[in-house]
């Protein structure tokens, strides 16, 4: 996974952060300057005296999940090793923090305080200034939470999940709960806001995005992807889970990126085992979308990052701006060279997103044979 970090002055000028196992990479496209950061050694239990959780192994640094604070003063960096650390811009270690259980999500409010999912549906705030990193749980899900966004005033947490629902909450007071948005058919992959008409976009395993007005909780567009899938994909996964006793009618929607102009927005789509990006246009005004233009990428394995152009990490890095609809790319040699340095060491592997489908069970026979050995010992 990799994040970027344009410079708002110059815009042509980023930083590349990217994991590798258990380092970050951060590449300057100025002047192509490499940066190694490892993760830290978890804090003793002197240092957390009122917290005394025990990290994981220590050898499973893994990490999985990297964002920005909105201004970007922050980086949060969790991993597999029930840590999560805070950088600041310079790269300097403010916090490291030691969970519970491991991460699903990290964020950030509007104030940079921290918000982190675990695996079992819970949702903890961590207040930046506070040195003893005692956690505050503000809400929680019966399911496993996928996807967490702080609206843009800075008084509505969204969060989704495994079965479906998405959920709008008063914050910091996350037990106000306003409303849920409720339509999809699968899990719930990815939230994104479209921030000038405030409307949120959900993806989903059932294929689609759909448009919300969040506060009434009421559903006002829907784009299928259906129609931009090979049939033999869907075949081939459809069979692929039905071994599991999952009915499979789309390829699920993994990952949704947007990019806002003055009238519309860019949305950038990709679907489950599918080596292509989809391009389409909302209309800010009126929400008229439509599908312009596919990139092909070539291989599965691949990951992706949209600011004011689209950044793209598979068997090599990639920049692309949009003039008119059409993909036009740019060559920065400096990090295309260093990252090919360490090319051997990315793991750009397809997301196994079957994992958020659910099962089922039909254990009726197992019963029914249990009970029939229990009478007959009696």
């Amino acid at each position: 996974m990799f994040i970027v970090q344009e410079n708002q002055q110059e815009p042509t000028e980023f930083k590349l952060l990217m994991s590798i196992s258990e380092q970050l990479l951060v590449v300057n496209s100025k002047n192509g300057c490499l940066k190694v950061l490892d993760i830290p050694e978890p804090p003793t239990a002197e240092n957390t005296p009122k917290v005394p959780m025990k990290p994981a192994k220590k050898e499973i640094r893994t990490i999985n999940c990297l964002e920005f604070s909105t201004d970007q003063q922050y980086i949060a960096i969790s991993s597999e090793n029930k840590q999560v650390i805070i950088f600041n811009s310079d790269f300097h270690i403010v916090k490291n923090i030691v969970l519970s259980r491991v991460a699903s999500k990290v964020g950030f409010s509007l104030c940079n305080d921290i918000l982190i999912t675990d695996r079992t549906g819970d949702v903890y705030l961590y207040k930046m200034g506070d040195k003893f990193n005692i956690p505050t749980l503000i809400l929680g899900h019966l399911s496993v939470i996928s996807d967490m966004l702080i609206t843009d005033c800075g008084n509505y947490i969204i969060t989704s999940d495994r079965d479906e629902k998405i959920r709008v909450s008063h914050f910091p007071n996350a037990y106000n709960i306003v409303t849920y948005c409720l339509g999809h058919t699968e899990f719930v992959s990815a939230l994104k806001l479209i921030k000038k008409t405030k409307v949120l976009l959900s993806a989903s395993g059932d294929g689609t995005i759909r448009m919300w007005d969040y506060l009434q909780g009421k559903q006002i567009g829907l784009i299928d992807t259906k129609n931009l899938v090979d049939k033999s994909l869907l075949e081939k996964f459809a069979n692929q889970m039905d071994a599991e006793n999952v009915d499979i009618l789309a390829l699920p929607v993994t990952s949704i990126q947007t990019q806002e102009n003055e009238d519309y927005v860019h949305l950038v789509v990709s679907l489950y085992t599918v080596d292509k990006l989809f391009l389409y246009k909302i209309m800010s005004k009126t929400l008229e979308f439509g599908h312009i233009n596919t990139l092909e990428i070539g291989i599965q394995g691949f990951c992706y990052s949209l600011c004011s152009r689209l950044y793209i990490l598979s068997n090599k890095f990639s920049v692309f701006e949009f003039k008119n609809g059409d993909f036009r790319e740019k060559h920065y040699r400096m990090v295309e060279e260093m990252l090919l340095k360490y090319k051997d060491l990315f793991s750009l592997t397809v997301s196994d997103v079957t994992l958020w489908y659910k099962r089922k069970y039909d254990n009726i026979q197992d019963y029914l044979e249990r009970k029939r050995l229990r009478l007959e010992s009696k």
